[in-house]
């Protein structure tokens, strides 16, 4: 994950770092300000919030207007000067949908750079996604997810995340561009000319969601989470904190659909960007409340910022919610790799295998964790492309992952880990490429010596017979000593380590000696 330094100095040792997190929403801007105490333990000092039209400009006319931007750097003002008062230097500021969308968001990110110093990283719906169940951890008792099957709906202004977990595993996420405000605007002009507004608007929410009703139709939840800006307020109308009932939610859903958006404001208590979006909130809630056979719905007080805010943390000082977090991540990918038909025994072989030569080449190589990451996702993705065809799989694996969003992942993490699987052929990285020669200098590195090591790994089981037990690297001077440890005659995994051994020699400068030995009982 980026994060930034504001003053562009590196991060002071301090006993109690202060740290920060920025959300500039479609509908509102937000920071908190942390104190981090030795054991990873979070103390909130600031929670700040301000209303934006961000939303409403992009998903009405596709651009930022020239006076919300003006209002966003205004706030965004206030927030550094905050940011100095407190003297923080570690701060991660993220935008989502309303200025990823926007057509005119470079000139946007610019001028809030330039006029409040401080850099604002645009982040696609996994990385969001990413976040918010990093601060879900954070907040729910284990058993919830460990035990039972969970929906998770996570309700923001311009989208619908709808995650599953079973056993404590993430099996299922997708998201869908029905935000509560990105409906209104939608549908504002049916609005004017309908006399049962939100009969329409559960009509339209029904359309956009029933091929995913028709996928959750047939598993039966346990719980049922709601997280989202405006669930906090469904909850204190329902005259509750943490948790639900199903009776007093269905109560108050039925009580908003007889009122009028003016009565809805008067009766709830809302400001104007909360009426706009209220009513689509419980609309869309109630659709998916009706897929489970949950008594209580949770809702954890927690958003997006939270989830950056431990995630800074976790930078600072590794907890158990972290690993979590991995994991959930890699679930997310085990789920596309099933959904393409992925043969997972091969997939966790080759993962275990590039595990461990990225491990034991650490040295020579000079990659680091994130790096690491980009290997493991290739690896389990690798033969993905076979799905669409057997010619040409490395190319139809690289548009699979390049156009999918896949938890914690950037853009440019897709990207390359994209490349690193377009190359687990023969082929070579080559500036006649495209794709290739469109990276940074800086990436094309990354994806060569992983690429490299991909090849390796997938070679030690080219039969598909899970034949190596394990490898052993030695360094002797200039060579590499591959010795492979196998129940079985790996002699088809050795010719094939060697013919793949050429771009790993070249990108580490080490020539490669394949060895094996035979385990016995």
């Amino acid at each position: 994950m980026s994060k930034f330094c504001l003053y562009g100095e590196k991060k002071m040792e301090l006993k109690l770092p202060l740290i920060a997190a920025i959300d500039v929403g479609s509908n509102y801007i937000q920071m908190i300000i942390a104190e981090l105490n030795p054991e990873g333990q979070i103390k909130i000092l600031e929670d700040v919030i301000q209303p934006t039209a961000i939303g409403r400009d992009t998903f009405t006319m596709g651009r930022i207007d020239r006076k919300t931007i003006q209002e966003t750097c205004e706030i965004l003002k206030g927030f550094s000067q905050l940011l100095k008062d407190y003297r923080v230097k570690d701060y991660h500021a993220v935008g989502t949908s309303g200025i990823r969308e926007a057509e005119n968001r470079e000139y946007v990110l610019e001028l809030i750079r330039l006029k409040t110093k401080i850099e604002v990283e645009i982040i696609n719906s996994a990385q969001e996604r990413f976040f918010m169940y990093r601060a879900l951890r954070s907040r729910l008792p284990g058993p919830l997810l460990a035990e039972q099957t969970t929906l998770i709906v996570n309700l923001a202004s311009g989208g619908v995340e709808t995650s599953i977990y079973e056993k404590g595993a993430l099996i299922f996420t997708e998201y869908l561009k029905i935000g509560s405000l990105r409906l209104r605007e939608t549908l504002a002009d049916l609005e004017a000319k309908s006399i049962n507004f939100p009969a329409v608007m559960e009509e339209f929410i029904d359309s956009k969601t029933s091929l995913l009703k028709r996928f959750l139709q047939d598993i039966k939840f346990t719980n049922f989470i709601m997280i989202g800006n405006e669930v906090r307020t469904v909850a204190n109308l329902c005259g509750e904190d943490q948790r639900i009932e199903v009776e007093d939610f269905t109560k108050l859903y039925e009580k908003l659909l007889i009122m009028t958006d003016d009565q809805i404001t008067r009766t709830c208590g809302l400001v104007k960007n909360q009426a706009d979006t209220f009513l689509p909130t419980v609309i869309t809630l109630h659709c998916f409340l009706k897929l489970t056979h949950a008594r209580q719905i949770y809702v954890p007080d927690i958003s997006l910022k939270n989830g950056l805010i431990h995630d800074l943390a976790d930078g600072l000082i590794e907890s158990p919610q972290s690993k979590d977090s991995l994991n959930d991540m890699i679930s997310s990918v085990w789920y596309i790799a099933n959904r393409f038909g992925a043969d997972r025994r091969h997939a966790e072989q080759v993962e275990k295998l590039a595990l461990s030569l990225f491990d034991q080449t650490g040295k020579i190589h000079g990659l680091g964790q994130q790096e690491r990451l980009y290997l493991q996702v290739a690896a389990i993705l690798h033969a993905v492309g076979y799905f669409i065809s057997f010619t040409d799989h490395q190319e139809h694996a690289y548009r699979i992952i390049r156009h999918h969003n896949i938890m914690g992942l950037s853009a440019r993490d897709l990207i390359l880990i994209a490349n690193i699987v377009r190359y687990n052929t023969q082929e070579s990285p080559s500036h006649q490429d495209e794709n290739y020669e469109g990276l940074m200098d800086r990436d094309k590195i990354v994806v060569s010596k992983l690429a490299a090591l991909l090849k390796l790994a997938e070679a030690l089981d080219v039969s598909h017979k899970n034949k190596v037990e394990k490898v052993e690297v030695h360094r002797k001077g200039e060579q590499l000593i591959f010795t492979m440890y196998s129940w079985q005659d790996p002699f088809l995994e050795e010719w094939t380590f060697q013919n793949c051994s050429s771009l790993f020699e070249e990108v580490t400068g080490m020539q490669v000696i394949v060895k094996r030995k035979g385990l016995s009982l």
